[in-house]
């Protein structure tokens, strides 16, 4: 049990990070022009940049930005960037779609960056790509694009790509100490640790002050198991300045080591100093991880419960009820309650028609209620009905997404397999999926 939810808690963190450089690296001194009306406003969103890369102060990043769209509200990057600071999806849609409308008045390099950035929210891989790379040929100076479309590649699992290009953009500016550092993270996605840590300590080197270098490293330390380090390593981020991200995995070094207490007060911490409501959202979720480590799930499900109660009054961010939704099935699963688990899987599914979601999230939630049903009527033994679901989802992705989402297929032909008996077919399945079905 623990350890699936250790690897939930690991996919979370990685997918911060990986937000955290595709919204923030868009706009270099050099090749990409950066069209607006305003020399004021271009002024205010370069200094965004600076603040998010050299501190790592995302904070003051987005109201930096947020004068830059009072000054010229049509600032197409602006609205791209702004989009990504912490909204729910249907007011990150409303930036995302201004940024759209302008494209034909930007740049040939911004109009191909905004249509990358737009593929990326459908999760269209290879159109994302090919716009960042027809980008880079357009803006060829610009050292930020390579570690874009190094960002992208990491997020589609494409490692040795996004390393490639990660040392492209350093290539081109061996000063960059974000380069440096992203490499080094990349590394930590391939599990080259010493690799991985030989870059960290470059970057703040380079960059001593900078938290999110020190959050990153801190990481590292946990995952390989050095969990006393790891806890100086974000207190001494927190000293810098008390902030989200530090609190945050300083809980998740606190839950390594089975100090559920102290983990659960680090996240009610992370959750009073974060400057978006999607942070605090996600404290919300790791506050209910601590009662399931300790076995407890009905405190778990009631503090899923609060975190959908949270999202509700905000208003504007109904995703996150459905992923709360979803989180309250599978454990429900895990602990082989099955009646509950079909309980919140119909909740689900009548979210669907009544939550007010952005396009692209109704088509990801549409397709992955075959996946959620099929994995209840997996476990539960019910394989006709489990093969069903599961031809249905695999018949609803694209070939990319299959790639995408393999390790899910694989679980679930894994679970299949094992229940019908078939358990060298089993064993080779769950082999080749992730962490949380070997």
């Amino acid at each position: 049990m623990k350890s699936r939810i250790k690897e939930q808690i690991a996919r979370a963190s990685a997918v911060i990070i990986t937000a955290m450089v595709i919204v923030g690296f868009i706009a270099g001194d050099e090749g990409m022009t950066i069209t607006t009306k305003s020399d004021k406003a271009r002024m205010l969103f370069k200094e965004a940049w600076i603040e998010s890369h050299q501190t790592g102060d995302m904070q003051k990043a987005a109201g930096l930005v947020k004068q830059a769209l009072e000054l010229d509200p049509d600032f197409a990057l602006a609205n791209l960037w702004y989009g990504y600071m912490g909204f729910g999806s249907v007011e990150r849609e409303k930036y995302l779609n201004a940024a759209f409308k302008m494209r034909d008045k930007v740049s040939e390099a911004e109009k191909h960056f905004i249509q990358a950035v737009m593929e990326m929210e459908y999760s269209k891989r290879d159109e994302a790509i090919n716009e960042l790379k027809t980008t880079i040929k357009l803006a060829p100076g610009d050292n930020l694009l390579p570690l874009q479309l190094a960002a992208t590649y990491l997020n589609f699992g494409k490692r040795e790509e996004a390393l490639e290009w990660a040392k492209q953009s350093c290539e081109l500016d061996p000063d960059f100490a974000g380069a440096v550092h992203y490499q080094g993270y990349i590394l930590w996605t391939m599990e080259k640790y010493e690799e991985a840590e030989t870059l960290y300590k470059k970057s703040l080197e380079m960059s001593p002050d900078n938290t999110q270098f020190l959050n990153r490293y801190g990481q590292l330390l946990r995952a390989t198991g050095r969990v006393d380090e790891a806890i100086k390593m974000h207190k001494k981020a927190l000293a810098i300045k008390e902030e989200y991200q530090p609190a945050l995995f300083l809980g998740h070094c606190y839950l390594a080591a089975d100090h559920y207490p102290a983990a659960r007060e680090s996240y009610l911490k992370a959750k009073d100093v974060s400057a978006t409501n999607g942070q605090k959202n996600s404290c919300l979720f790791y506050v209910g991880t601590t009662w399931l480590y300790e076995g407890n799930i009905p405190q778990a499900l009631s503090a899923f419960d609060t975190q959908i109660e949270f999202n509700r009054k905000l208003g504007g961010r109904d995703e996150s009820i459905m992923y709360a939704t979803v989180n309250k099935a599978y454990r429900c699963l895990l602990y082989e309650d099955y009646a509950s688990c079909e309980k919140f899987i119909n909740d689900y599914k009548k979210y669907l028609t009544m939550l007010k979601l952005a396009e692209s999230d109704r088509l990801y939630f549409n397709q992955y209620a075959n996946i959620l049903e099929g994995f209840l009527y997996a476990y539960s033994g019910k394989t006709e009905m489990a093969q069903k679901y599961l031809d249905l989802y695999e018949k609803s992705l694209t070939e990319a997404e299959k790639e995408t989402y393999k390790l899910d297929l694989l679980e679930m032909k894994g679970i299949i397999d094992f229940q019908k008996g078939k358990y060298k077919e089993a064993i080779g399945n769950l082999e080749k999926s992730g962490a949380m079905a070997q």
